[in-house]
């Protein structure tokens, strides 16, 4: 993926992008650590991925001993997750409506997302809907039924897939609020994400993870970045 490099000197910097679109979140934003625990508790996305990672994973341990064929599961899980979240933000959340003759073809959960880029301190477009919980654990479940002698190895998958998933939605939640644990790690999810938001729209696509940005090159030097113009549409009307 190419990236736009600010080459011309006429061109912001990233302090006058963020003085333009400001990178801070607003006053009444959590601003300590009870307050935004108290707020993410509030969220359906937050409890429905809990609860399944939660019914999983004592299925799971019901179903059969664990092993060492677990762990590397686990593993593999959190090696591929950060590529996962980059392909659903660049091909859904960034989808483009096609638009066939008088038809437009799109789909709810990239207009929320765009609504999400149109008001990034939203916190309700923050979160993940609840229709995608419905059909991605819908989908677990009947995955599940559907098969037999491989079903403790899937429900392994399944658990860490949904403990990442959980993880996902806490850094989103921090990259659009106030207060962050004094971690290195979350500041700097934190800062790639709102230069997403405020810099340029089509790189640092990962949230939770940047391993899939660092390796397919989309988390550039900032200072080399010119500042897009569809950070708040995605270059989309209407």
């Amino acid at each position: 993926m190419s990236v736009p490099r600010a080459t011309d000197p006429t061109m912001p910097t990233a302090q006058q992008t963020a003085r333009v679109n400001p990178m801070r979140p607003p006053a009444d934003s959590p601003r300590t650590a009870a307050q935004a625990l108290a707020v993410f508790w509030r969220h359906p996305s937050v409890w429905l991925l809990l609860a399944g990672f939660v019914g999983v994973t004592g299925w799971r341990l019901v179903e059969a001993p664990l092993g060492w064929l677990d762990v590397a599961l686990v593993v593999a899980v959190w090696a591929v997750f950060p590529f996962v979240e980059w392909v659903v933000h660049v091909h859904m959340l960034h989808f483009r409506p096609v638009q066939l003759g008088r038809w437009r073809i799109d789909f709810y959960l990239p207009r929320t997302h765009r609504r999400h880029h149109a008001e990034p301190w939203n916190l309700h477009w923050v979160f993940i809907p609840r229709h995608v919980h419905v059909l991605v654990l819908g989908g677990m479940l009947l995955s599940l039924l559907a098969t037999d002698m491989g079903r403790p190895w899937l429900l392994t998958i399944y658990a860490a897939f949904l403990i990442q998933g959980l993880h996902y939605e806490w850094v989103h939640y921090l990259a659009h609020i106030h207060w962050q644990p004094r971690l290195a790690y979350y500041a700097r999810r934190v800062r790639e994400h709102r230069y997403h938001h405020f810099r340029h729209e089509r790189l640092w696509w990962g949230v939770s993870r940047g391993l899939a940005d660092v390796w397919l090159g989309t988390a550039p030097d900032v200072k080399a970045v010119a500042r897009s113009d569809g950070t708040t549409d995605l270059g989309i009307k209407g």
